[in-house]
């Protein structure tokens, strides 16, 4: 197959693999691997890692393909939903167990385990599926991997926001710290708190990343230190 139809089929892939490519030609393992290399090194392909490789620049298109199951958030679902003023340099994709990260020519993303695998969806993007988390879910990863208060609040500004839906996910987290905080967030915001409460006695800070200074929130059990 030349050159030009084969790197045509693989446009139509976010991702590929050796064994995608091998299927493609019907050739052996070892002329994929020296083919590829070869594409590789004259630009024509990119490789993210061993045996992985994209057509595409934009590694929005390909990173929730790298493993799976997963998806993105954290800063770059909030850049994505415009519920950030922080341009990250960094893709960030939650995944169930540890994985290392990819930091090359091509791409930089971090890999970010959790055991809260859900709130994602499949959505379109220039022409392909990507998982992304919902709105959401985005703001409930951001405070379980304790991206700024600051930050969280100025994500519950958007209007992609729904504070029920929000308040079931947090639930679903069993978190204690996580649900203080974000019931206090979303009644200072709202006026309400839909099903969320303080469910233990003990006072944590408001925002994790400041000292432990501050008035005391009775209703909340948190040191109000912003």
């Amino acid at each position: 197959m030349k050159t030009y139809n084969l790197l045509k089929k693989l446009e139509r892939m976010p991702l590929f693999t050796e064994n995608d490519v091998s299927k493609i030609i019907n050739k052996s393992a070892k002329y994929v691997k020296t083919l590829l290399y070869r594409l590789n090194k004259e630009g024509l392909i990119k490789r993210i890692e061993k045996g992985k490789y994209t057509i595409y620049d934009d590694a929005v298109i390909y990173a929730s393909h790298i493993a799976v199951p997963s998806y993105i958030s954290l800063w770059t679902a909030l850049r994505y939903y415009n519920m950030t003023q922080q341009q990250p340099t960094s893709l960030f994709i939650m995944v169930p167990k540890k994985r290392k990260n990819i930091n090359n020519k091509i791409s930089a993303i971090n890999f970010i385990s959790t055991k809260h695998m859900f709130g994602y969806k499949k959505e379109r993007y220039s022409d392909f599926d990507i998982f992304i988390t919902e709105p959401e879910k985005a703001i409930i990863d951001s405070m379980l991997f304790k991206i700024p208060i600051d930050d969280i609040e100025f994500a519950l500004n958007s209007s992609e926001i729904d504070f029920e839906k929000l308040s079931i996910c947090a639930n679903k987290t069993k978190n204690k710290s996580l649900i203080k905080r974000l019931g206090y967030l979303i009644e200072k915001k709202i006026g309400m708190s839909y099903n969320l409460k303080a469910e233990d006695n003990n006072y944590i800070v408001l925002d994790y990343n400041k000292k432990k200074v501050g008035k005391k929130n009775k209703k909340w059990r948190l040191i109000i230190n912003t």
